[in-house]
Parts: structure tokens; sequence; C-alpha cells
């Protein structure tokens, strides 16, 4: 959950933020750049004029209920100040400040329940944005110098998390889908799968499990269809040469025509 001093720093930053497009939206006249179909705002432009050309001061993105997506300023065609990012229900998923840095400096971002990915005093190494600005993925290090990489939806939900050492994939590794549940999970080693893998349907029902050893497939690996029942199975040896192929029901021939067994 968020601590007391996180909350405190937010609310300062809000203000301040709130404070600062008051002063500079003075004089400003607002766009509306494009609309959903229902009529409600998506983008909108706040401008002013300077020396007779028309200058963006301020943008904002709407969802479609009508809650706010992202919002903040421009200074010379550039983001600055603080930029807050939020989910679909209006609770906050990210904020940083922009001010002569186009990466954003003191990230801080949160899931859906307010839980903490990344705060200010994580180090950023990678970052990297979707076409409309908003954060796609954050690699960080925390305060026990663990290296976590996240991707995120449009929707801001969290895709993948994954352990990360010497820019490595170094631990597990977990994919998930949109509504939350667990799209596959798997784990590395020095940037090889490694032990176990298990891939899911939406549903939450299991759809393929095995083993990998330094990157390759060994032992028996089973494949389910999305009712959860056995659609088959096959089999490696602990070098990852294939002893059984997965059958499923398809036969293969020969150039004379005789039936390969698989």
């Amino acid at each position: 959950m968020i601590s007391k001093n996180t909350k405190q720093g937010i609310i300062y930053c809000f203000i301040l933020f709130t404070f600062s497009l008051i002063i500079g939206c003075k004089g400003t006249n607002k766009e509306v750049i494009s609309t959903y179909e229902n009529g409600n705002p998506k983008k909108v432009y706040y401008t002013k004029q300077e020396n007779g050309n028309k200058i963006k001061v301020k943008e904002v993105m709407y969802y479609e209920n009508g809650y706010i997506r992202y919002e903040g300023a421009f200074l010379n065609g550039e983001r600055t100040g603080v930029w807050m990012f939020y989910f679909e229900n209006g609770t906050l998923f990210a904020l940083a400040d922009f001010t002569n840095n186009s990466n954003g400096n003191n990230w801080e971002v949160y899931k859906t329940d307010k839980t903490v990915i990344a705060k200010k005093s994580n180090k950023v190494k990678t970052i990297s944005f979707f076409s409309d600005g908003c954060l796609a993925l954050i690699r960080i290090i925390n305060d026990r110098d663990e290296e976590t990489e996240y991707k995120f939806y449009p929707s801001f939900n969290i895709s993948q998390k994954a352990l990360y050492k010497n820019g490595k994939y170094n631990g597990e590794v977990i994919a998930l889908f949109n509504n939350g549940r667990i799209n596959s999970k798997n784990f590395f080693k020095e940037g090889l799968q490694d032990s176990i893998y298990n891939l899911y349907y939406e549903n939450g029902n299991i759809q393929v499990e095995g083993q990998y050893n330094k990157g390759e497939k060994i032992g028996v690996w089973k494949y389910f269809n999305e009712d959860g029942s056995l659609k088959g199975e096959e089999e490696y040896a602990l070098d990852g040469s294939i002893i059984k192929a997965l059958s499923l029901g398809i036969k293969y021939y020969d150039k004379e025509g005789k039936e390969i067994k698989m």
C-alpha cells in the first residue's frame, strides 16, 4: 500500500501541478481536437497566442466515460512539468516530471489497487512510450538493487513482469492478460529459459505445461484444450532432442505413400 509520505508527496505534486496550470493557462483557448461517438471529448488542447503564433501549452486526453486519461503542460513543443496518468476508473496510474527530460524524472507508478510499482528513489534503466505518449514499459532498479521490468497494456494494466540481471532475463517472467489473469509463467537463468513453463487460456485453464533446461525443452510436455481436457503429449531428451512428437490425429506419409510413424 502507499505510505503516508508517498500520499503526501502525491497530494503536493497534484496541488503544485494544478496551481501551475491555473497560472499557465490564463489567456488560453480550449480546443477539442477529437471526440467519442457519445459526444464526449477525447483529446483537448489548450493554446495561447504568442507573437502571432498559436502555441500549445497544455494537453488533456479523456476516456469515453469522461475520466481523464492523462494531462500535462507543454513548453516550446515539449512536455514539461508534472504529467499525470490515470486508469479508466480515475485512479492514479503514474506521474513524472518532464521538465528538461523527455523521458521524465521521479517516476511514480501504481497498480489499480494502489500498490507501488515504482517510486522516486528507484533508478530507471529503460523506459518507452506508446504513440500517444503514455507509459508502455519501465525497467527499474529498486532499493534492494533488484532489476525488474514492467510492460503495460494501453489500459495501463500490467502485461508482463520480468526479473533481470546484467541486461538479461534472470528469474521469474510472468505475462498477464488484460483482465489480470496469468497468460504464461516461466523462469530464466542468464537469459535462457530454465525450469517450468506454463501457458494458460484466458479462462484460467492450463494450455501447455512443460520444462526447459538451459533453453532446451526436456521431459514430457502436455497440451490441453480450452475446456481442460488433454489434447496430447510430446517428450524430449535431456539434450533437447525429441523422443515423441505431439500427435493431433494428423498422419504423415513419405514420397512412396507409406505412413510415417511419429
